[in-house]
């Protein structure tokens, strides 16, 4: 093999390392908002899958402007292509805050696979998963109201 050749195997070889192509994961950013498009301000996005027999679970945390970047072996290193059933965790609530009458950041339905309706494909490229949850509704006959010091607590 002659030195010009060499090197351009040393090159080629060198770029596609540094493209990451090698890890078999590509990027998966999204954001996730409420319907009236304001964004989810905490939580995480996870998504499952199977590759070659196994589970496969991805992650990314939630931002205060709603984004996202999905991370396999660490956060952001994107996903192995397939397709995702896909939820959205909201951060949990302590005792206090439910007992103030607090609700978790999305309806209960986004927290489960088999109620949250989201599947997405990731392919090849660079994928955009953008998510369009609803706040949970307030159970009936309960409504907040302020005590003595203004905090709110729920009322039956």
């Amino acid at each position: 093999m002659s030195r010009r050749t060499s090197w351009r195997l040393f090159v080629s070889l060198f770029l596609l390392a540094l493209a990451g192509c090698g890890s078999g994961r590509y990027p998966v950013i999204g954001r996730v908002t409420y319907e009236d498009g304001s964004p989810v301000e905490a939580g995480t996005v996870i998504g499952e899958t199977t590759v070659d027999g196994k589970p496969l679970s991805v992650q990314g945390n939630i931002e205060k402007d709603g984004t996202f970047r999905w991370g396999t072996e660490k956060a952001g290193d994107g996903a192995p292509p397939g397709t995702y059933r896909v939820i959205v965790m909201p951060v949990p609530l302590g005792d206090s805050e439910l007992a103030e009458g607090k609700l978790p950041a999305v309806d209960s339905k986004y927290t489960r696979y088999e109620t949250s309706g989201i599947t997405f494909e990731v392919k090849p490229e660079k994928n955009v998963l953008n998510i369009t949850v609803t706040r949970p509704r307030r159970p009936k006959g309960r409504r907040p109201v302020a005590d003595a010091s203004g905090s709110a607590r729920a009322r039956r």
